[in-house]
């Protein structure tokens, strides 16, 4: 299988990201994990970005099937889709045209 390296996220994305944060707003985000598998997570809050050993990271809130709440980090450089699905402005909506 043929893994596509995936570039980092552009500004545009990042202040999307950024008002998404600051305003609380729930996400549906994509990401390509390395070994290709595709992973969504509904409605999750995002709540910072940070930067780890070179690699930047979003931080997200979500639930586990039993209800309890599960705080991960994700590779910026492997979200294909991020979305703010309400009706708040700025009208929050990406979709990484490097990957397909």
């Amino acid at each position: 299988m043929l893994l596509i390296m995936n570039t980092p996220l552009n500004c545009d994305a990042q202040d999307m990201l950024e008002a998404a944060i600051v305003q609380r707003r729930r996400l549906d985000v994509t990401q390509q994990c390395a070994d290709g598998e595709v992973m969504t997570y509904t409605r999750v809050l995002p709540v910072d970005i940070t930067s780890i050993d070179g690699i930047e990271q979003l931080t997200i809130l979500t639930t586990d099937n039993d209800g309890g709440i599960l705080k991960l980090n994700i590779n910026t450089a492997d979200i294909l889709v991020f979305e703010a699905k309400d009706f708040h402005d700025p009208k929050i909506k990406y979709q990484n045209k490097n990957n397909h």
